[in-house]
């Protein structure tokens, strides 16, 4: 009977043992607000949220993550604390439903402290979050805003260091840098071209030379503009470290056609002392180096072509496309005056061929050279008169003289008067008048001929074409060197009063000397193939040309030169049109 009763009594404690598990299960669960409280009272979800993010949340004191976060609460009212390094705590009672979304947001209110920075040695440059500060080391930053700076301290001949510092609500924080020395070398790189930029890798100072640079290697780079880029490496060590750098020149190949194809091409590259300009021919031309170069073509009876190009390393090629001048030698012609009437009267002057200067004249007449005067130009039939030269004024006092009675040439007249006037009649015609350059000069008083005078070589006959010393003005001046012949004209005369020469032009000789454009050379070495003027940059006198009515034949020749650098009683000028 015993036996049998220990047999019963065994089933009932394990379900006995059963029932007390599950009830300590579920009585876990509900305080642990598991699955049975959700079942029986449901729940609410918080979606909690901070400015700054990534802030610490507890519920009821139970922490539960970070920031953004969504949470399951029960139903009820629950505590909700938000903690920030860099702020000070918040915290708010949030009473919530059976399945209530609810979103709970912490704004944490600005937090400040104070950061003291110093270093040894003292005075270094400090950097915080990458702002370089107005003050050096030691200094106190007070009530800056609290979070995590990043600090740098520097000092030339130094190490850079780089700290993070947490400055937290109302605490003094202190960053200390000890900077240790960095041995030093000195740099110098001389470069070829001196121009060249170079670069040096990793270091943001601009390369100067016998700057200072630590110990160690360093990639470089030298460039410049139509050279190859060097790129070397260079070890600095202790005392001077010397290095140089030639860079190797670009070039391409100038390939030309040109319109028409007898034109004469010329290209210039380089600057100041290196500039060159040599001959392009058509077809497979010269090799230019690479970058920015001019063209300039010329050909009889076409405007002049100028172009500044880029020349790339694969070569270029080029039309040189000219436009012809269409004018008729010898035709003669008026520009009407915006304020009235019109300006001197003008003869168109043909392109060609000439040899300028005298083997038997004074020595600044030398060398004899030919000149291309490629373009035609039109030029004054007469030298200017006063009627003409007084016009800017009269203009300007609304009265338009006519000006077709023949006058004297004017006189008195500077190089800078002269100028002037032929911009203003620039301004009044809408067209180009300039002072002739000394090659055209010459070109347009011989009018083809080769010899001393327009008329041959003989002085004797210069009294029927030209105003100049001869026995009637001996009659009055008795000392003075004259032509063996007389014209009844002792001073200045009317112009137009002796015929003009093959190119339509009178007194291109005697009566009133002329200024050129040029700049004064005591002879004809270096000076241009064509009929440019010649320039100076200090330009001290200016050419005169023509002689005057009391000049010696042997100063009235088409080749005779002088200069002056003021006006006198027998100087004037003539004027040229562009056309």
């Amino acid at each position: 009977m015993q036996a049998r009763r220990r047999r019963v009594e065994y089933p009932a404690l394990r379900w006995m043992l059963a029932a007390g598990l599950l009830a300590f299960i579920a009585a876990a669960d509900w305080y642990a607000d598991g699955l049975g409280p959700r079942l029986v009272l449901g729940s609410a979800t918080l979606h909690l949220h901070s400015d700054p993010s990534t802030a610490r949340v507890l519920v009821d004191g139970a922490f539960v993550g970070e920031t953004p976060l969504r949470h399951t609460v029960r139903p009820g009212e629950v505590v909700v604390r938000f903690e920030h390094r860099f702020h000070d705590a918040t915290a708010t009672r949030v009473r919530v439903q059976r399945d209530d979304e609810r979103r709970v947001d912490a704004d944490f209110a600005p937090a400040f402290g104070t950061l003291e920075i110093v270093s040894n040695p003292r005075g270094a440059e400090l950097m915080l979050d990458g702002e370089l500060l107005a003050e050096v080391a030691p200094v106190v930053l007070a009530d800056i805003p609290t979070k995590a700076y990043e600090v740098q301290a520097t000092i030339l001949g130094r190490q850079t260091k780089t700290k993070t510092v947490d400055l937290l609500p109302r605490q003094r924080t202190e960053v200390s840098f000890e900077l240790e020395r960095i041995p030093f070398g000195q740099l110098h790189v001389a470069l070829v071209p001196a121009d060249a930029v170079l670069a040096i890798h990793d270091v943001a100072e601009p390369y100067r030379p016998g700057m200072m640079l630590p110990f160690g290697r360093y990639q470089m780079s030298a460039t410049r503009d139509g050279y190859a880029s060097e790129h070397f490496t260079m070890y600095v060590r202790h005392g001077e470290n010397r290095h140089t750098v030639r860079l190797q020149r670009l070039f391409g190949r100038l390939s030309l056609t040109t319109r028409p194809e007898e034109a004469q091409v010329e290209v210039s590259f380089g600057e100041g002392a290196n500039r060159q300009t040599v001959p392009a021919l058509v077809g497979n031309g010269p090799r230019i180096p690479v970058g920015r170069f001019e063209i300039s073509a010329r050909a009889f009876g076409y405007r002049r072509y100028e172009r500044r190009l880029a020349m790339p390393a694969r070569g270029l090629q080029h039309t040189v496309r000219m436009e012809r001048i269409e004018a008729t030698p010898g035709q003669r012609l008026r520009d009407p005056l915006r304020s009235g009437g019109e300006g001197p009267l003008l003869a168109v002057v043909p392109a060609g061929r000439f040899h300028m200067g005298s083997e038997t004249g004074a020595p600044d007449e030398r060398p004899v050279r030919a000149v291309d005067v490629f373009e035609p130009f039109a030029m004054g039939v007469f030298e200017v008169t006063h009627c003409e030269f007084d016009r800017p004024v009269q203009a300007a006092a609304l009265d338009h003289p006519s000006c077709a009675e023949r006058g004297v040439p004017v006189t008195n007249v500077t190089w800078q008067q002269a100028t002037a006037f032929l911009n203003w009649l620039g301004d009044e015609t809408g067209k180009s008048y300039r002072l002739p350059s000394e090659a055209e000069w010459e070109y347009a008083a011989r009018a083809g001929s080769t010899a001393r005078f327009p008329h041959g070589d003989d002085a004797a006959g210069l009294c029927a074409f030209a105003n100049i010393a001869d026995r009637t003005l001996a009659t009055r001046f008795s000392n003075y060197a004259v032509a063996p012949c007389a014209d009844g004209q002792i001073q200045m005369a009317a112009v137009g009063g002796y015929p003009a020469n093959a190119f339509g032009l009178h007194d291109m000789l005697g009566n009133a000397e002329e200024w050129v454009a040029d700049c004064w050379q005591g002879n004809y070495r270096g000076a241009p193939a064509t009929a440019d003027a010649r320039a100076s940059r200090r330009c001290r006198a200016r050419v005169v040309r023509g002689g005057r009515w009391d000049s010696a034949p042997a100063e009235a020749t088409v080749s005779y030169r002088s200069f002056s650098s003021g006006g006198n009683s027998t100087r004037g000028f003539r004027v040229v049109r562009e056309l």
